[in-house]
């Protein structure tokens, strides 16, 4: 048995630098642009295990119902930021860009992943028999990139957006199943089941 639960570049300002000799380089202290064109490389998406709570076994017989709720504790610590973290790059648009890239929402930089109400996940049964438990999972998110303020921009900033989805999601599995499990609950798996 396997519940899933979901939980809840633009312009450059041409004429504020002198002209410049074809061919010079653009120093990043001279940048006027800051949310100029990014272009990316590889984006990495990977499901990963945020929670898992401990694995219980029930008994549940024909015509009774049992309530419980499982509590995932917080397995992993996560920082959505831009690296590397130079002044003349605007952090948030480097993440606003990859928002746009993906067309996902993700966690702006600065801020850090904690599980919140859905740690819990509260079930009743009617009938059940085996070992349960319960996974919080989240979509983790890192692209490279390179930032350029304007077309001749020859010295373009290069880093990587590393953040995650704000939506997470939760299965409760049964300890064994023979079924396909999303990644997140295939690791809590490994450490919950016997």
């Amino acid at each position: 048995m396997t519940v899933a639960v979901v939980l809840a570049g633009g312009g450059c300002a041409a004429d504020a630098l002198p002209a410049r000799p074809t061919g010079a380089r653009v120093a990043p202290s001279e940048r006027a642009c800051p949310h100029g064109t990014f272009r990316w490389g590889k984006v990495v998406k990977r499901e990963v295990l945020a929670g898992v709570s401990d694995a219980r076994r029930f008994d549940v017989r024909h015509g009774a119902t049992v309530d419980a709720t499982f509590e995932a504790a917080p397995l992993r610590s996560l920082h959505a930021g831009v690296t590397p973290a130079e002044d003349t790059l605007d952090q948030r648009a480097a993440v606003a860009a990859l928002e746009r890239k993906t067309g996902v929402e993700l966690a702006d930089a600065g801020e850090d992943f904690r599980l919140g109400a859905d740690r819990v996940q509260e079930v009743s049964f009617k009938k059940s028999t085996g070992v349960l438990f319960y996974a919080v999972g989240v979509t983790t998110y890192e692209a490279s990139f390179a930032h350029y303020c304007a077309p001749a921009d020859t010295t373009p900033t290069r880093g990587t957006v590393a953040t995650w989805s704000p939506v997470t999601y939760g299965d409760l599995v049964k300890c064994g199943i023979d079924e396909k499990l999303e990644p997140a609950s295939i690791e809590a798996e490994r450490l919950v089941c016997r």
